[in-house]
């Protein structure tokens, strides 16, 4: 989801209204920014943080509780080094997942 409108924004803040105030900011932020096809924002988690005026420990706490929550998840391919970049989850966006579950041999 890449916010582009006021409808989007609402629907966002709907899906989110039982997270706290700091998990629904960091959702949004998210979904505010530029993404790759996948969904992933190639941003650090410090840039993010300093955009929003938040410590950038606390912003790694809050986005660990979205990843625990399942709103949000690590692209394992976009990975550099231990730098990590996240997505929103379908739990989020509202969409279906595009993950197939493997069968077991």
């Amino acid at each position: 989801m890449n916010i582009e409108c006021r409808e989007e924004v609402v629907y966002l803040l709907k899906r989110t209204s039982e997270l706290p105030p700091l998990q629904r900011i960091v959702i949004l932020l998210y979904a505010s920014k530029d993404q790759t096809d996948t969904g992933t924002v190639p941003e650090t988690a410090a840039a993010m943080a300093e955009e929003l005026g938040m410590l950038p420990q606390l912003f790694t706490r809050v986005r660990r509780q979205l990843i625990d929550g399942g709103w949000l998840e690590e692209d394992a391919a976009m990975r550099i080094g231990k730098v990590k970049y996240y997505r929103l989850t379908p739990k989020a966006t509202g969409g279906t997942s595009n993950v197939i579950p493997l069968r077991s041999a």
